[in-house]
Formats: C-alpha cells, sequence, structure tokens
C-alpha cells in the first residue's frame, strides 16, 4: 500500500509540474484500486495503462507513460507494457531528450529483458539515427552487433564491428568490439581469424584479458584447429600468473597424450 501512495503522490506532483489538473474520477480510480491492491505494481501498472488509453493525446496520459515505464520495467517486471509506455513517449511527448531516452529504452528491452533480436535490430538501428554521445553511439552498434549474432546474421555482426574498430575508442571499448568480433568468427568456423584476434588482445590489453581468462578462449580454439602445440605452449604462458597452475599442468599432459596419438604421430601405435 506505501509504494502505491508514493505512486499516487509521485503522479499528483508530476500532473502539477506537467500543468494539468488532476481529475477527481481518475484520483479516485487510483484511490479505489490502492485498497485491492496492496501496492501491487503489476495493479498499478493497469492503472497507468488505461490511464494512458483514456485521454492519449492529453498531458495525463503523458504523466502516466513516464511513470508507468518506470514501474513496468523495474518493479512489476512487465518488459512489454514498459515497451509501451515508452513509445507513448516517443510519439507524443515535445521534448526530443526524453523521446530519445524513451527510444533507448526500447531498445535494451528488447536486447536484453524480451530477447527479440529481431525487433532489437530495428530499435537499435532506430537509435542510431538520432544525435547520440560517443559512449551511447558505440554502445548502440555494439548491442546491435551482439542482436546479428545471436540471430546468427554473422556478415552482418562482423560488419557491425568493423565500422565501430575505425573509430577512435577508448581501450576498454576495443576490447568489447574485438571480443565480439572473435566471438563471431568463433561461429562462422573462422577458426585461424579468430585467434588472430585473441592473440593480438593479449598482447594490447593483457590485464584485462588475464582478468577475463581470455587465454582460455585461445586454448579452446587451437584445440579445436588440433593445433596442440600452440595450445600447449599458451597453457605454459598461463601458468606462470594463474592461481591454480596445477589445473592447467593437468590439461597440458592431457594435450600432449592428444597430440602423441593424432594420426601420422610419433607415438601412434596400431
Amino acid at each position: 500500500m506505501k509504494k502505491l501512495t508514493r505512486w499516487i503522490s509521485l503522479l499528483m506532483l508530476a500532473g502539477g509540474l506537467s500543468g494539468c489538473t488532476l481529475s477527481l474520477d481518475w484520483l479516485q480510480l487510483l484511490r479505489d484500486r490502492r485498497a485491492a491492491s496492496g501496492g501491487d505494481p503489476i495493479t498499478a501498472v493497469k492503472i497507468l495503462e488505461k490511464i494512458r488509453e483514456r485521454e492519449p493525446d492529453g498531458p495525463r496520459a503523458l504523466v502516466a507513460a513516464r511513470l508507468g515505464s518506470r514501474i513496468a520495467q523495474f518493479e512489476a517486471k512487465d518488459y512489454a507494457a514498459a515497451v509501451e509506455f515508452n513509445r507513448h513517449l516517443i510519439l507524443r511527448s515535445e521534448d526530443s531528450g526524453e523521446r530519445k531516452i524513451a527510444q533507448k529504452n526500447i531498445a535494451q528491452l528488447y536486447f536484453e529483458y524480451l530477447q527479440d533480436y529481431s525487433q532489437a535490430v530495428q530499435e537499435f538501428e532506430k537509435l542510431l539515427k538520432l544525435d547520440l554521445t560517443t559512449e551511447d553511439a558505440f554502445r548502440t552498434r555494439l548491442n546491435l552487433a551482439k542482436s546479428h549474432f545471436q540471430l546468427n546474421n554473422l556478415e552482418q555482426a562482423a560488419s557491425e564491428i568493423d565500422v565501430l574498430l575505425t573509430k577512435k575508442l577508448r581501450d576498454e571499448d576495443v576490447f568489447d568490439a574485438k571480443q565480439v568480433k572473435a566471438n563471431v568468427e568463433v561461429a562462422a568456423k573462422n577458426l585461424p581469424k579468430a585467434a588472430e584476434i585473441w592473440e593480438d588482445m593479449l598482447q594490447q590489453f593483457p590485464e584485462r584479458s588475464k582478468r577475463e581468462k581470455l587465454a582460455m578462449n585461445l586454448v579452446v580454439v587451437y584445440e579445436e584447429m588440433k593445433d596442440f602445440n600452440k595450445a600447449i605452449e599458451t597453457l605454459e604462458r598461463m601458468k606462470a600468473d594463474d592461481p591454480n597452475p596445477d589445473f592447467l599442468e593437468v590439461r597440458i599432459q592431457r594435450l600432449k597424450e592428444r597430440k602423441v596419438n593424432q594420426p601420422g604421430a610419433n607415438g601412434l601405435k596400431r
């Protein structure tokens, strides 16, 4: 009950700031539902949807959409409803900054929460047409690439990353972009290219590569390529800084056994 009371107060404050007078029937609707809802955000979302739909072109609908977008996403976890509240803001808000934030919210909702990557692609492409900060533009295109990756549009995913890598980026952004590119190359079965990218990252970003255990990705790729010498060499390099070198040594010995038992190897016995 306390939450819904707080939401009503926010609605009244927002309504006052927007210059609209909240009608008694609107407040009565909220009060009537308050007792039944017990502060239930799901019920609050339904109420706010009705307010938005009742006078879609009016200022009260904007107030409901602003509040509803937050409650739906963060409290009710109703991500489809959050999308619709944000769409209302895009269509009817006179504030370009608010419209941009709403479009950003929609793209992220489809990408992160609804995992509708086809729709996420469309929303990220809309967002890229807006005036974005350098960081927002980077994250938007990176997530666009990730969405294409999830849809198995590997060529397009790689193309989006290539666009990013032509720009002047912060080191951490270069790392993120190259990591996605390497994963795309693995999915495309272009293992030598993935290995090349990861080898370059190990040299360029040694500390972050160590934190994220990037070298282990490289070991797996070399194993898939049956390049056991390079896999073993990579594991040997890891042993110096790894807190569990014994585990790595076990893996090294297993790789040596696989190497010996490969067709054509000196140790192969028939």
